[in-house]
């Protein structure tokens, strides 16, 4: 504090708050903090439920006959454009609502970082749909249910500073070897004698790699894209996560659509076969709900956390079909089911074996 003499009075010169108020260095920012465990369950539930309802509208929409001509929808990427649009307006009126005016759509992010994560995104439904032309679905499911593996390597490599623990290193790969296990129980013989290893096999299992690459780039990107305009002092919360993913996955997929002459095709349909409306209407309420606690959850819980609900909710789709349309469960499955739902506990027992040895050595170190 320094004065200044006028006449008969003293003027005293104190540091202006904005010197004062600099903003903090990166290194000084602190992590993310995850949110309570009441806040975990209601997420994940809200993934569980909406998803579950989504499967049966996509189920009566891609299976079902519509109209007198008993006719079938097969526009997959009309498909995906129409979840894309239900899921960006959805977004875009959560932002609205929350930031007013204010509301600053990207994040302040460039339009070159969202693309990364959203044809990312993308690539991983079209890569895994695409698969399906050449090797049959309980092999498909397989190799996608290891989908949390690469997240996890992902996260190592776009976000290092999240710390991944032996156990849950060890839950990862114990619930992706229990749903893996599931699916392969419950294969025919007759499956099994068409999953030799060709070069349509091939083919597909190429495929599937690629979907799982990108699963494993898209959800560490965004953690760490959220991290990066957090250090710049810019929240990118689950609503910005949410419209711009599927705003950019919009847009590559009406240009896919036009590719695949499936615009017009799919209106016709849809003029033709009114019936089909309502299916659709669940499927895009339901995507746009499942979306939104499928992205909070990102953003609050990190992508591994995402990943294994989403593998949970396959398993527990798959139990509720078995109970609602009368398909049979080996007991090797039910076996399966067990591990996938024991899964934490199951890596928290042998993390704390690998662990104990290691401590008791240190400390006779010390004595």
């Amino acid at each position: 504090v320094s004065t200044q003499s006028t006449g008969d009075r003293a003027i005293v010169n104190m540091p202006s708050r904005a010197n004062k108020q600099q903003p903090a260095p990166v290194h000084q920012i602190k992590p993310r903090s995850e949110g309570s465990t009441a806040r975990l369950v209601f997420l994940a539930v809200g993934v569980l439920t909406s998803f579950t309802l989504f499967g049966y509208a996509q189920e009566k929409i891609t299976r079902g006959k519509f109209g007198e001509a008993q006719e079938s929808f097969n526009f997959t990427s009309a498909l995906v454009l129409l979840q894309s649009v239900g899921n960006t307006v959805i977004a875009a009126v959560c932002l609205r609502l929350k930031f007013g005016s204010q509301a600053r759509y990207s994040a302040g992010a460039s339009v070159t970082e969202w693309l990364k994560p959203s044809l990312a995104y993308l690539g991983a439904h079209k890569f895994g749909l695409a698969a399906l032309k050449y090797i049959p679905f309980p092999m498909q499911v397989v190799c996608k249910s290891c989908k949390s593996i690469p997240v996890m390597f992902g996260e190592m490599i776009f976000d290092p500073e999240k710390p991944h623990g032996l156990e849950k290193k060890l839950s990862v790969f114990i619930m992706s070897f229990g749903v893996a296990s599931f699916t392969l129980f419950g294969k025919s013989s007759k499956q099994s004698s068409d999953s030799g290893m060709d070069a349509q096999t091939m083919m597909g299992l190429g495929l599937v790699l690629l979907a799982l690459v990108c699963d494993g780039i898209y959800g560490p990107y965004q953690t760490k894209l959220q991290n990066e305009r957090r250090a710049q002092g810019e929240d990118v919360t689950a609503y910005h996560l949410m419209f711009n993913m599927n705003l950019w996955q919009g847009i590559f997929s009406l240009f896919v659509c036009f590719m695949e002459q499936e615009v017009m095709d799919s209106i016709m349909f849809c003029l033709k076969n009114q019936d089909v409306l309502i299916p659709l209407g669940y499927f895009t309420a339901a995507m746009a709900v499942g979306n939104f606690f499928i992205f909070s959850l990102q953003a609050e819980f990190g992508s591994l956390t995402t990943t294994l609900t989403t593998t949970l909710r396959k398993l527990i789709s798959v139990v509720l079909s078995v109970f609602l349309f009368g398909h049979s469960i080996q007991p090797l499955q039910w076996l399966a089911i067990a591990v996938v739902f024991l899964a934490k506990e199951i890596a928290k027992k042998m993390a704390g074996l690998v662990q104990t040895p290691v401590v008791h050595t240190e400390e006779k170190k010390k004595n």
